[in-house]
């Protein structure tokens, strides 16, 4: 039995001070931090840990990684935590050693500037953003439930959950459909949570050491986990 985290870098915990900064390491898969809240949950569970989060992709990306990981049938308590729904990802079919890219707004996109600035401009809507990342947290909701998964579901960007605009018949269907699964830290994302409550956040960003802490005793206070049989 194993916890699975997925998300982008904030589950794999960038600017960590236990992580390597080897983009070798990145593009392998093989290395991810142990100070993460979700890393620090599974320890308190006294069960394996195993990191599919990759930074700065998006949940197109975290969806295949979740259903990858299903299709093993492994016992598994899975952590997802969803990412910025303007991210788009696809499959780079020229490099073989890291197949997947993702394009993300005001970036440098690993000089896909052209790219990215192309879509953006043209075929980028919030629309989309909001009915494809809910179709994919619906999916993988039902998947982990029919494989009888226990999970514990996050997430950091709002946009995904608003009514005002950008909306339609199927958006707000989904969106009932998937907020009793999501898991919040005293009302607020991981983010937000931990930019209230003072915690230092690194050059780029990425909340520190003390919010992954203050994060992880929280979910173990509050996150049911007592009742989750890790058996």
């Amino acid at each position: 039995m194993k916890l699975k985290s997925f998300g982008c870098s904030f589950i794999w915990g960038s600017e960590l001070p236990d992580l390597s900064k080897s983009t070798d390491s990145l593009i392998k898969g093989s290395m991810y931090s142990e100070l993460t809240w979700p890393a620090r949950l599974s320890r308190a569970l006294n069960i394996g840990y195993g990191c599919y989060a990759r930074p700065g992709c998006g949940n197109f990306f975290i969806a295949n990684q979740c259903l990858d990981q299903l299709a093993l049938n492994e016992p598994a308590l899975y952590v997802i935590n969803w990412t910025w729904i303007d991210r788009f990802d696809y499959i780079n079919q020229d490099n073989s050693s890291n197949r997947w890219k993702t394009l993300r707004p005001n970036t440098s996109c690993d000089g896909q500037e052209q790219l990215a600035d192309y879509y953006y401009r043209n075929l980028h809507s919030q629309y989309r953003d909001k009915l494809a990342t809910l179709m994919h947290i619906k999916l993988c909701i039902d998947s982990l439930q029919q494989t009888g998964h226990e999970f514990i579901m996050t997430y950091v960007d709002d946009l995904m959950l608003e009514t005002e605009w950008h909306t339609s018949p199927a958006v707000s269907t989904l969106q009932e459909y998937i907020r009793p699964h999501l898991r919040q830290f005293n009302g607020l994302n991981m983010l937000e949570y931990s930019r209230e409550h003072g915690h230092a956040f690194g050059p780029q960003a990425h909340p520190l050491e003390s919010a992954h802490e203050d994060l992880f005793q929280y979910a173990l206070a509050n996150f049911a986990v007592d009742k989750i049989k890790t058996a």
